[in-house]
């Protein structure tokens, strides 16, 4: 294979490489198979690609596309990618719904029951619907309970503030609301620059939420798994014989205790043997008794010295010439005159030669 197909080969993979990683980033799935449902909406309220589309608050895909109705260049129309396995009926509807407090949109597909052959395919366009964001908080119906228990609220108030001796706390009422509204208009100030500021990071921090609570959830297995051998290791722990256990174990400090006694007493012994020891060195170095005359006398060690030498010289001597020192007669045969040898070792020697 040339430099030049592996170079080739490898841009490739790197290219395509490229391309996942992106699809995976912006939420897209490259293996699962998909389905796209079409959506008209008269104001998608800063709507994104790459948006999730939930049921029920599970995310089951995703904003795909995004584009003006080429008919009238006002109406945008989104495109859903949602998971195949989803059956989706015709009159789902397909709402935009806030996120929370900080602007995140999602699509939520809204449906009764499931469907069977009035399912919707691939291509068809769902019923748009939007919901603000205190419509997430609260149900249907309750906004004009509130609303009508904050008019009677304010009716009573009003009435008696419109007495004489209310007037005087109208005005400083009246006063303590603008230094309020000043107060909160320089703080909404500060809270939009930092918002702006740090529009990009909290976006990265959501998104790196999402992917954590993923991550729990599709390790909600392994985590049932530990937590089923913690109550079996504790089950065990709580039917063992936790009595017999500490018996032997004290049983055990007891043998250790007897042999660390036994251990001390060698020890003592050892030592006094040291002391002996110590005590016949220091006679032996002072010069009293015959150990400290051998050890400190030169003479003596010059002699003993000579006389291993020539032992060792005799033994050779003999080993050489046995002839010289035994004389052995067979059937009356007169036994030889010693004759010396050329090489004696004991004529060699020095201190023979001395003497």
């Amino acid at each position: 294979m040339s430099k030049e197909t592996r170079i080739a080969i490898l841009a490739i993979v790197a290219f395509a490489i490229l391309i996942i990683g992106y699809k995976f980033i912006i939420g897209k799935s490259i293996l699962s198979q998909r389905q796209y449902f079409y959506v008209k909406y008269k104001d998608i309220d800063q709507l994104q690609v790459s948006n999730p589309v939930l049921v029920n608050g599970f995310q089951v895909g995703a904003v795909n596309k995004i584009y003006l109705d080429p008919i009238d260049n006002t109406t945008p129309i989104v495109v859903l990618e949602v998971d195949k396995e989803i059956k989706v009926p015709k009159d789902a509807q397909a709402i935009l719904i806030s996120m929370g407090f900080m602007g995140g949109k999602a699509i939520a597909i809204q449906f009764k029951g499931r469907c069977t052959d009035d399912c919707a395919q691939t291509n068809d366009y769902l019923q748009a619907g939007s919901k603000s964001l205190l419509g997430n908080f609260v149900g249907e119906g309750e906004i004009e309970n509130y609303v009508d228990k904050i008019k009677s609220s304010a009716s009573d108030l009003f009435d008696t503030l419109a007495g004489p001796s209310g007037k005087k706390e109208i005005k400083q009422g009246v006063q303590n609301l603008e230094k309020t509204l000043e107060n909160l208009a320089q703080s909404t100030t500060t809270l939009n620059n930092l918002l702006i500021r740090n529009s990009s990071k909290l976006d990265r921090l959501v998104t790196n939420l999402e992917s954590v609570i993923g991550n729990i959830q599709k390790s909600n297995a392994e985590i049932t798994n530990i937590l089923k051998n913690v109550d079996a290791v504790a089950a065990q722990v709580k039917t063992s014989d936790v009595a017999k256990t500490m018996s032997e174990f004290n049983t055990t400090l007891k043998e250790s205790k007897k042999a660390i006694e036994i251990l001390q007493t060698s020890l003592k012994s050892a030592d006094a043997t040291l002391g002996s020891v110590n005590n016949l060195i220091k006679k032996a170095e002072s010069g009293n008794g015959s150990a400290a005359k051998i050890l400190n006398d030169p003479i003596l060690y010059q002699n003993l010295s000579n006389t291993s030498k020539q032992l060792e010289l005799l033994l050779q001597d003999f080993r050489l010439n046995p002839k010289r020192y035994v004389n052995v007669s067979v059937f009356g045969k007169k036994q030889k005159d010693y004759m010396p040898v050329d090489e004696d070792p004991v004529s060699k020697s020095d201190t023979l030669k001395k003497r």
